[in-house]
């Protein structure tokens, strides 16, 4: 997996407790995961974000269940390799 977290500091919890090595098991649902879009799940998350949509779900309802539509999403609707 790309992400820029791979190259320096990673975040994610599950990799911090496996000193610091990600995995792709890991990256896969990792909600700071910034590299290519791993399904349809992350675009819509691109989406959102950068349209502003992300920013006003967080301020009215802090745990939507974003992360876990986005992973769903990505399991169920794959980017082609």
């Amino acid at each position: 997996m790309k992400c820029r977290h791979l190259q320096g500091h990673c975040t994610n919890m599950e990799a911090i407790a496996h000193r610091f090595i990600p995995s792709p098991g890991v990256c896969s649902v990792c909600p700071h995961y910034d590299g290519p879009a791993r399904g349809l799940g992350d675009i819509v998350h691109t989406v959102a974000r950068v349209t502003g949509v992300a920013a006003v779900v967080d301020a009215v309802a802090p745990n939507c269940g974003c992360q876990k539509r986005r992973e769903a999403l990505n399991e169920r609707f794959p980017q082609a390799p």
